[in-house]
């Protein structure tokens, strides 16, 4: 079941990446990289909670559409700016060349600038959506993306590169608070907007809001950590890419915990995350679904 809505959700999706992408004419070569760095192959997992979210509460999808858009374009433009040289470094993404490689480093880092300004007009223009919605998803949006978001955990994440951990257990201490602080805003800030964005653009309140966001912050950690995983027992063609953690000494869950305990952790957070969908939710097949493929996905 999961699998044919993650397909079925994720033409729909594309579709309207599309035909926004379509708008973006002259700089041609700059369309051109945002429509290289945006149709991907990406698996699109952030916009498809959005359209979840419509479906657990029985909404039309309309309401979301533009605020997908725009949140799929800020995670496409992370992507572009996490595989330069002087971030991650990395040659490969989902199987193509990165953005820097494919067109140079100088126009990547616009491709990137442009999809993270173009989203933030997207919703403003956007006639799904009421004002005051608007406001407050921008509000949001802007801050899971921003300083106390995704490039706040981005920077922490650079900093903390090549850093000798102190062999006590007060260093490790902080380097496991590092590397959650790292996690919860890097990866995690994103996949709550995937959840809370649509619950403001569909004005739901109360008890279920607030699950909902706390299962999103359960399955961003757990994300990162499979990703971790990933990054030591994937495999390049099912993965995409070159992992180039273990060369720029990142911290990662594996370096910090070990390998068998960090898979425990990941099952935990998992079973956290199911626990809400079954208490509050009904038992929601499809994001109990969800949260075991982020355990067992591949790539």
């Amino acid at each position: 079941m999961l699998k044919k809505y993650l397909s079925e959700k994720k033409e729909i999706v594309e579709g309207n990446l599309e035909k926004k992408l379509q708008k973006y004419k002259y700089p041609d070569e700059l369309a051109e990289g945002m429509e290289y760095a945006v149709m991907n192959g990406g698996k699109r997992i952030r916009p498809i909670l959005m359209y979840m979210i419509c479906d657990l509460f029985g909404k039309e999808y309309e309401a979301v559409e533009d605020v997908a858009v725009a949140l799929e374009f800020i995670h496409c433009y992370s992507l572009v700016h996490d595989d330069l040289p002087a971030m991650d470094d990395d040659m490969y993404r989902r199987g193509k060349l990165t953005t820097h490689v494919k067109y140079g480093e100088a126009p990547a880092i616009l491709v990137g600038d442009v999809l993270l300004t173009e989203a933030f007009n997207v919703i403003s223009n956007s006639d799904k959506i009421s004002d005051k919605s608007k406001v407050e998803i921008i509000l949001k949006l802007s801050e899971y993306a921003g300083f106390y978001g995704m490039v706040g955990g981005q920077f922490v994440d650079i900093k903390s590169e090549n850093q000798i951990i102190e062999k006590s257990e007060k260093g490790v201490d902080e380097a496991r608070k590092t590397l959650s602080y790292i996690h919860q805003h890097k990866t995690g800030k994103l996949l709550t907007a995937a959840i809370e964005l649509p619950l403001i653009a569909l004005e739901i309140e109360g008890e279920k809001k607030k699950k909902l966001i706390e299962y999103s912050e359960l399955i961003g950690i757990a994300f990162q950590i499979k990703d971790d995983i990933l990054d030591i027992e994937g495999d390049f063609f099912e993965t995409g890419k070159e992992s180039n953690d273990e060369e720029n000494h990142k911290m990662t869950y594996p370096s910090l915990y070990g390998l068998e305990e960090s898979k425990e952790m990941l099952s935990e957070y998992l079973k956290k995350a199911n626990e809400i969908i079954e208490k509050y939710f009904d038992e929601n097949e499809l994001f109990i679904g969800l949260t075991d493929y982020f355990g067992n996905r591949k790539k």
